[in-house]
């Protein structure tokens, strides 16, 4: 009985120093990983960091509950993050469609070519005045030309950066880029006879907002245009004419009936003026793109009289600059 008695104490003893030294171990496996990195500090340190030596010797002690309490915070991190970009944090949000664009249009602004002009962006109310002075030397016949010359021609080929659009009439009398003293890459024109758009010249612009970083459109009509002309006398037109006829007469209907005539600016003239805001403002509702542009404050639509007598180009329909 007793040699039993021996030999289960001999059994607990021998269990109970197994558990101590397993719990030892344990214990000092911080101070084994982080012995390496001491012995380092202890070489490297100077006299004036005996608080890093504290610091350390508490890191060594607790290293492994900071490392699970920063491993908690990274998940908890990179959950919020994952939500965030998911649905949202209430105080940003999913972005609406036209900031989206106002980023594009301005990171299409700043990574174009650089522009005649010097570069970077051009507003619309610059864009006028651009075009204005540029007018004024034409009529003055100071024309500049620089613009045209091979060595510019050599920088465009690279790349555009246009700092208008300008949507005119086909006639041959009214080329913009000469009416406003401008060269290669100044200009995006789209021209059509009576300057009545479609989808194609919708696209064309849209084009040029979103992916050029233009901020002006410009609607030119002028003196003696023949479209309207013809849409004012009325009478049979033969073939697609008919379609660009059709696209004018409302112009001139509400010219008509508002009687928009004086000493300066007779009928035809009224309802060119008149048709030139018609088509400013169809643009302006053209598109989502274009629409949300304009909200944003990223781009202005202008309508705009050119004489061709004088030469002279004067803005006839400008909502805010």
């Amino acid at each position: 009985m007793s040699t039993l008695k021996y030999l289960v104490m001999a059994i607990l003893f021998v269990a109970s120093t197994t558990f101590y030294a397993g719990a030892n171990e344990s214990a000092t496996e911080p101070a084994k990983e982080h012995g390496a990195e001491g012995a380092a500090a202890e070489h490297s340190a100077t006299p004036s960091e005996p608080a890093q030596d504290k610091n350390s010797k508490k890191g060594k002690r607790g290293g492994k509950k900071a490392s699970a309490a920063a491993l908690r915070e990274v998940e908890q991190l990179d959950t919020e993050d994952t939500i965030k970009r998911i649905i949202g944090d209430g105080r940003d949000s999913a972005p609406k469609k036209k900031s989206a664009r106002k980023k594009k249009a301005v990171h299409a602004a700043e990574h174009s070519p650089v522009s005649a002009h010097g570069g970077g962006a051009v507003d619309a109310e610059e864009a006028v005045r651009r075009l204005m002075e540029g007018n004024r030397r034409y009529v003055a016949g100071k024309n500049s030309a620089i613009h045209r010359t091979a060595q510019r021609r050599a920088e465009v080929a690279k790349g555009q950066h246009p700092y208008a659009i300008i949507v005119g009439c086909s006639d041959s009398r009214v080329p913009p880029e000469i009416l406003f003293d401008e060269g290669l890459g100044d200009l995006f024109v789209i021209r059509s006879a009576g300057n009545v758009i479609d989808d194609i010249a919708i696209g064309s612009m849209e084009y040029a907002v979103e992916h050029l970083g233009v901020q002006l459109i410009m609607v030119l009509g002028h003196e003696r245009c023949g479209a309207v002309d013809a849409t004012l006398k009325g009478g049979e037109v033969s073939g697609k004419l008919n379609s660009v006829v059709e696209a004018i007469r409302p112009a001139v209907e509400k010219a008509k009936a508002k009687g928009q005539v004086s000493h300066s600016c007779d009928l035809l003239c009224s309802s060119v003026k008149g048709n030139a805001r018609m088509v400013a403002e169809k643009i302006k509702k053209s598109s989502p793109l274009i629409t949300d542009s304009i909200e944003s404050g990223m781009l202005r639509v202008v309508g705009a009289y050119y004489e061709l007598e004088s030469g002279v180009v004067t803005l006839t329909y400008k909502p805010v600059l």
